[in-house]
């Protein structure tokens, strides 16, 4: 039997208890972001607004995590989204994740609302509520410096909210270690509301293991595996800036927010750009092989590169192709703490509206400058503004003019200024990220049907390209991604749906083990992951089991959103993704949700509404 603990902190009443996880939720739910997700739904109710002191939120590891099973250092945050009203979910690697294994939790449980900023310190079994006055309004790294200074302890672990988060910016993030970011959902804002400004960590101990002997079999397959993966090795050479040098011909990319697929910026935007621009330092988390990071000189310091999903929204769907400027923001927003997929979307929302004269701004007074344009003569340079967005992003941040109303989302800044429709770029109040759902029906089926809202972690698009592949369940070779009958007769839709079922279960179960998903892509089975669990927990769980886990996840997350007021309809995404783009590699193509979404339901087992049995 597997023993785990959770720490519960009520910040209103500055109590804090211990308590044993629910054996029944492990057997459940494996762990981690699983078992916080089993907790939540019965703790909160569905009518509880994100900024309420009733709202919880929850810091997770799963039992992968502080061992020896590799890619395995992330750490989960679960809470009611500021952004969606639904289920909040975000992780971060880095090195908190193993820290926090090691004090002998698994759960950090935070209820209430404190009267003034504080942190939580958590030291080897014991946890405290320690005052963070002089902290507040600091950005994420001067937080992390002043606790480790107080403490007088740099090797402790901390995770914190900047500004954005204490002004519940809807998109903040949570930031450990400078650079990694809990980014989606906007969890930052419920510390902020909390009055939470970080968590400390410092352990000694050990994860637990229950067969030592054949967890060490386990992870030395599961190393071999990665070895031999050409994606691991991909990663491992370029990281995840290689996608702006290699998807621009599936049109995977957001061009000019999201109005075209192809960008001869996106050039200057990538791995090799980086290459060029100078030395690169390899750098990964807690027991990775792959080290898929790299860190590029700023100033007069290395600072983490910006991963793909960065170089995307604030380069390619803004048409900024200044690489140094996008390093730059990188830093800045970490350090306000914000999530850079929302904010470039946001961002990317306000160039549209104004471009169309949709919405009156003084953009003098923003930074934006005049410039001669053929045929138009002289008009102020919109797209690309450097200057202009880097005022904005301060400005949302600190909810400034402008910035109050971007910093409230996609989806409520356009409702809000009765913009058009199409600018809203999100599925569920979450901004899609830079991977184009018209690219890839199983990218549309998957953002529009994710429990969290239009969310990229999965990513069944890989599949095009005989990456992620899981042959022990199935999904044994590529995938078309436009749904076209396969060669022995299979119909496309049918295939489409059933992958992306494969794929969420799979790796939903896999998130409740605490691995990084990049792992999940890399081994092309699902099986040497079980292994390692059925090592560390002592059980003998078939792959049956794991799949099954994943799909009870699915459908308890899916029943809460469904008292939280969600509808067959909420299942879509904005009405541009269903518009074609005339040029580029997503061939003209719209994503047929009308055909894929009866399909996907029916074999998830709910009714024709999209409701699981037990809500019906």
């Amino acid at each position: 039997m597997m023993h785990s603990k959770i720490f519960r902190v009520n910040l209103s009443s500055g109590t804090i208890s211990i308590e044993d996880t629910k054996q029944e939720d492990m057997e459940r739910y494996i762990g981690g972001q699983g078992v916080a997700a089993a907790m939540f739904t019965r703790e909160v109710p569905p009518s509880t607004d994100a900024f309420d002191p009733a709202n919880e939120i929850i810091f997770s590891v799963g039992p992968f995590c502080g061992t020896t099973v590799p890619l395995c250092g992330r750490h989960f945050v679960l809470s009611k989204s500021p952004l969606t009203g639904l289920i909040g979910e975000a992780s971060s690697g880095g090195f908190f994740g193993k820290e926090l294994k090691c004090t002998g939790f698994d759960h950090v449980v935070i209820a209430g609302k404190s009267a003034k900023p504080v942190y939580i310190l958590i030291r080897d079994g014991v946890a405290s509520i320690k005052d963070a006055s002089g902290l507040w309004g600091k950005g994420t790294r001067d937080t992390e410096a002043g606790i480790k200074k107080e403490l007088g302890d740099d090797t402790v672990k901390v995770a914190s909210i900047g500004p954005a988060g204490e002004n519940l910016v809807r998109f903040a993030s949570i930031m450990n270690e400078h650079d990694r970011a809990a980014g989606r959902c906007g969890l930052g804002a419920v510390m902020g509301f909390k009055m939470l400004k970080a968590i400390a960590v410092k352990g000694t101990g050990k994860a637990p293991v229950g067969n030592d002997a054949a967890l060490k079999d386990a992870s030395q397959k599961l190393r071999d595996l990665i070895k031999a993966s050409p994606q691991a090795g991909a990663y491992s050479s370029f990281g995840t800036p290689a996608g702006m040098d290699s998807m621009e011909s599936y049109g995977d990319i957001p061009v000019n927010n999201y109005r075209e697929s192809r960008w001869k910026g996106n050039k200057g935007l990538g791995a090799e750009a980086l290459a060029k621009r100078g030395e690169i330092k390899k750098h990964g988390c807690f027991n990775c092989p792959v080290a898929c990071t790299g860190l590029v000189k700023h100033g007069e310091e290395f600072v983490r590169w910006p991963e793909y999903e960065t170089l995307a929204m604030l380069g390619s769907n803004l048409l900024v192709g200044d690489l140094e400027s996008i390093i730059r923001w990188n830093v800045l927003i970490n350090d306000l703490g914000m999530d850079t997929v929302s904010i470039g979307a946001v961002l990317g929302a306000f160039l549209e509206a104004v471009e169309k004269g949709a919405l009156e701004a003084n953009l003098d007074e923003l930074g934006f400058t005049k410039e001669v344009i053929p045929e138009k003569g002289e008009a102020y340079k919109i797209w690309g503004s450097v200057p202009a967005i880097e005022k904005l992003v301060a400005m949302i941040a600190r909810r400034e003019g402008i910035g109050n109303d971007l910093a409230e989302g996609t989806k409520r800044f356009v409702k809000t200024r009765s913009l058009p429709a199409d600018l809203a770029t999100h599925g569920k109040g979450l901004e899609v990220p830079a991977h184009e759902p018209r690219a890839c029906d199983m990218t549309a089926l998957d953002y529009a049907t994710t429990p969290r809202g239009a969310y990229h972690c999965y990513m069944p698009v890989h599949l095009i390209l005989n990456m992620n592949l899981k042959k022990d369940i199935g999904i044994d070779k590529a995938i078309d991604r436009f749904s076209a009958n396969t060669a022995d007769g299979k119909n496309g839709l049918d295939v489409t749906a059933e992958v992306v079922v494969k794929v969420q279960n799979a790796a939903e179960a896999y998130s409740a083990c605490g691995g990084c998903i990049f792992g999940f892509e890399f081994v092309s089975e699902v099986t040497p992951w079980l292994a390692a669990l059925n090592a560390i927990t002592g059980k003998d769980r078939t792959l049956d089991d794991w799949m099954h886990a994943g799909q009870r996840l699915i459908d308890l997350k899916r029943a809460y959103s469904i008292k939280c007021g969600i509808t067959k309809a909420d299942d879509t995404l904005g009405p541009r993704f269903f518009q074609a783009i005339a040029k580029g590699g997503t061939k003209q193509h719209v994503p047929p949700l009308d055909q894929l979404l009866p399909r996907y339901y029916a074999l998830r087992g709910w009714d024709p509404e999209g409701r699981p049995p037990d809500t019906i």
